[in-house]
């Protein structure tokens, strides 16, 4: 049995493959965040424990350091994505046999700002 791929199909797929992926990647940070703080934490001498400890009191004290702090930890997070994940993606596109001709590059754009990490977008 075939499936008849047109372009209204494959617009659509492309728009909740978007949608799927934005919001997954919101999860992932967010896994992601907790699993690096753990292996940090799970290397740390005394000494760079104490370091940790007094970090996070003085951002518990401070909301601008707090909000400084996650705003450059997003950033380092989703500057180390961006290359994992191209990695990867060439990796798994080259298992389908995938070429560049096969791909919408139109959907892979820089975002502007501190984020780094490239964003699907829909073309209006």
């Amino acid at each position: 049995m075939s499936i008849e791929i047109t372009t209204e199909s494959a617009k659509k797929a492309q728009k909740e493959a978007e949608w799927a992926y934005n919001k997954a990647m919101e999860k992932f940070y967010y896994s992601m965040l907790e699993v690096v703080f753990l292996r940090i934490k799970s290397h740390l001498s005394m000494e760079g424990l104490k370091k940790v400890v007094e970090i996070d009191k003085k951002r518990a004290n401070n909301e601008n350091l707090g909000v400084e702090f996650s705003q450059k930890t997003w950033s380092v997070l989703a500057e180390a994505w961006t290359g994992a994940e191209g990695l990867a993606m060439t990796k798994i596109a080259e298992l389908y046999g995938l070429e560049i001709l096969d791909l919408d590059i139109s959907k892979i754009q820089k975002p502007h700002g501190n984020d780094s990490s490239p964003k699907c977008t829909s073309k209006k």
